[in-house]
């Protein structure tokens, strides 16, 4: 069984860079990303096939699904509409990937983004859904107000994979001293995947308000909230791209090592950042981000 399942998985490899370059006479570039990667990931691979297609005048398809996913789930098109689309009376046909490598693009797009260049792609074809952008714009109303905002995002799970762990009390003594260097600061709202982390910040004496998004699922366990099998798939997408929105409308944002908080630079490229616990892998943007943070980080 493992054999076929095997010899499967390579003849699907093999026959991807075919269906996309039928694809491709077509004008079309459709993939569906079928992955347990995170939503950080599956945009952060968009970019790079937006990058592909505005070069070689390609219109592009997503589809984000999980390999448990129904034919009919999408968490793309459920949080995100593009510009440009095919002739509604033709049906894409969309290439299944579980890595953006299985495309063989024929080159790294990866190396190839940039900050500036990124925010064109978005702005040029991605757009949010209104009921997305309505609750962020219903958050920041009752709790940004006009005064100036510290995001702080911490990611607790399994991203000691990818980067080393960063204790809470790190995490205060950075927060402290941005709050030092910005006295004017008015509150500090926090994304995390973590519920002990939210826990402990609730005590932590900053010296301003504290708030935080109340997300559908935090893990307590250090297990990956995207890759269980019990959470809501719609829920935990959505409350990451709100997150990442809300931490875009910050005046400064604090982190650890993530694609998906990193985002929120690209949506605002104005906004100062400090990561905290760079990446083992220089990947995009983190590999940007540190070339200029805001401050050096306090060990």
């Amino acid at each position: 069984m493992m054999l076929f399942s095997w010899i499967r998985s390579r003849i699907n490899h093999a026959l991807i860079p075919l269906l996309v370059k039928y694809n491709s006479r077509n004008g079309v570039f459709a993939v569906e990303i079928k992955s347990c990667v995170g939503l950080g990931a599956r945009l952060e691979w968009c970019l790079e096939i937006l990058a592909y297609c505005d070069e070689n005048g390609l219109i592009h398809q997503f589809k984000f699904s999980y390999p448990t996913s129904r034919n009919s789930d999408d968490y793309f098109g459920t949080f995100f509409e593009i510009k440009r689309t095919v002739d509604k009376g033709k049906r894409p046909m969309f290439v299944q990937i579980s890595s953006i490598t299985e495309l063989n693009l024929g080159k790294d797009y990866d190396r190839e983004l940039s900050i500036h260049l990124a925010n064109v792609l978005i702005n040029k074809y991605l757009i949010i859904k209104h009921d997305v952008l309505s609750e962020v714009e219903d958050f920041c109303s009752k709790y940004f107000g006009n005064g100036k905002v510290l995001g702080v995002h911490y990611r607790g799970t399994d991203k000691v994979e990818e980067s080393s762990a960063l204790s809470y009390d790190r995490m205060t003594r950075n927060i402290t001293h941005y709050l030092t260097l910005h006295p004017d600061t008015k509150g500090v709202f926090i994304a995390s995947d973590d519920m002990n982390y939210i826990e402990h910040m609730r005590t932590a004496a900053l010296g301003c308000p504290m708030f935080y998004r109340d997300d559908s699922f935090r893990a307590r366990d250090g297990k990956s909230i995207h890759k269980s099998a019990a959470t809501d798939k719609y829920a935990i997408n959505r409350d990451a791209i709100v997150n990442c929105l809300l931490l875009s409308r910050c005046n400064a944002l604090i982190k650890t090592a993530s694609i998906l908080s990193g985002w929120s630079k690209l949506f605002n490229p104005c906004l100062p950042v400090v990561v905290l616990n760079p990446p083992f892998e220089q990947w995009f943007p983190e590999r940007e981000l540190i070339k200029s943070n805001l401050f050096n980080p306090l060990e």
